[in-house]
């Protein structure tokens, strides 16, 4: 078919290629530099400004490592939901309750593999920023090969750069497919982001990250799982830059809620130059979900404040439930070493704070049973 003719604003241009015409986007930098307008600068000091809120509250709550685990794990699902998988923030936590060993248990679904995977691969990629260390291709292709440890497909190519074509459908019935550039145009592409990311970018931060963030998209350097890795990017991104000390937001919630807008938002930049748009749309993004995040956080501290009032006693009931914030999903036995008690006083505990409705049995078998804090949960999720 022809090629698209894309007006002179439009960052790259369509190449004729059988059956559909690839796009050959242009290196970073942008040229000529964008002219981001006042209102898309405030959006992004309002999104700092969010996002700095929730690292300030996070800190001052005694479950901070619980908040921390559990918003990995709310974004990995999230961002596998987006290319379809059907798993759930509960089956992570029931994952992590039944091997706590940290061994691999290569026989769990694809689904909750591609989720477990993906918070494997962020925890990751933080450790290696906090260390010191930048996002660099290495990184990238190494988080890569975690992400598909397990679940990748035949002929896929695992931590390096596709070798071959790709066609991605569009959300939109009747538009044709976007086709990526060629394997032979990625080490240049993908060398231009990675001195676009040393060089510390040309605009705010936030800014940077979503111009860094449709650039990987567009560019689709692997055979699979770029949305997921291109999504954890963001998260390592305003890591690196001091916007984020722990991952308390989780940009795939939103873009899994807007996804056809997110889709069709990129193509938009490829196509028409829309950049105001899409940074529009993406900072949005981080200033709402860093917004959901405080408010969350505010809800457990109260939640935490709750339970120490209600249940301020001396007795083994009373301790757990001021620590179910730390162990909001677990099973009875589990409780002989978080509280040092006997099995008996353990299945107590359990009783009476499934009778005061704080926990509930979620697995519905009569051996290994599991609870989960239904307040916990209800605000997690």
């Amino acid at each position: 078919m022809p090629t698209k003719e894309l007006p002179d604003r439009a960052p790259g241009k369509y190449v004729a290629y059988h059956p559909n015409p690839y796009y050959s986007p242009e290196a970073l930098p942008i040229e000529p530099k964008l002219e981001v307008s006042d209102q898309t600068y405030d959006l992004a000091a309002d999104a700092a400004y969010q996002i700095g809120r929730i690292d300030g509250i996070s800190s001052t709550v005694d479950f901070s490592a619980v908040l921390y685990t559990s918003l990995i794990r709310i974004e990995a699902v999230e961002s596998a939901r987006i290319e379809g998988a059907d798993v759930a923030y509960q089956d992570l936590e029931a994952y992590h309750t039944q091997h706590t060993d940290g061994e691999t248990d290569i026989t769990v679904e694809k689904d909750l593999r591609e989720a477990l995977n993906y918070e494997k691969a962020l925890t990751y990629g933080l450790d290696r920023i906090e260390s010191g260390e930048s996002i660099t291709l290495s990184l990238i292709k190494d988080l890569h090969s975690i992400l598909l440890e397990d679940v990748r497909n035949d002929g896929e190519v695992v931590g390096n750069f596709r070798d071959h074509m790709v066609h991605l459908a569009s959300p939109r019935s009747g538009q044709h497919p976007f086709v990526p550039p060629t394997p032979e145009a990625l080490a240049g592409l993908m060398q231009s982001l990675e001195s676009y990311i040393q060089m510390g970018g040309q605009y705010h931060p936030l800014i940077d990250a979503a111009i860094i963030h449709y650039f990987f998209e567009t560019v689709h350097p692997f055979s699979d799982g770029n949305g997921r890795l291109g999504r954890l990017l963001i998260i390592l991104y305003l890591a690196s830059e001091g916007y984020l000390e722990s991952p308390y937001i989780y940009p795939s919630a939103y873009f899994s809620r807007h996804k056809v807008e997110y889709v069709e938002r990129m193509r938009a930049v490829s196509e028409e130059g829309e950049w105001e748009e899409w940074l529009t749309f993406f900072l949005e993004g981080l200033r709402s979900q860093a917004e959901k995040s405080y408010g969350r956080t505010h809800q457990l501290r109260e939640l935490q404040e709750r339970y120490e009032t209600e249940y301020s006693g001396t007795t083994n009931t009373d301790k757990f439930a001021r620590q179910l914030l730390q162990y909001p999903y677990f099973r009875a036995p589990d409780l002989l070493e978080y509280l040092d008690v006997s099995r008996r006083t353990a299945y107590k505990i359990v009783d009476d704070l499934e009778e005061d409705g704080l926990i509930e049995e979620v697995t519905g078998k009569q051996r290994g049973k599991e609870y989960k804090s239904v307040d916990v949960f209800d605000i997690l999720e």
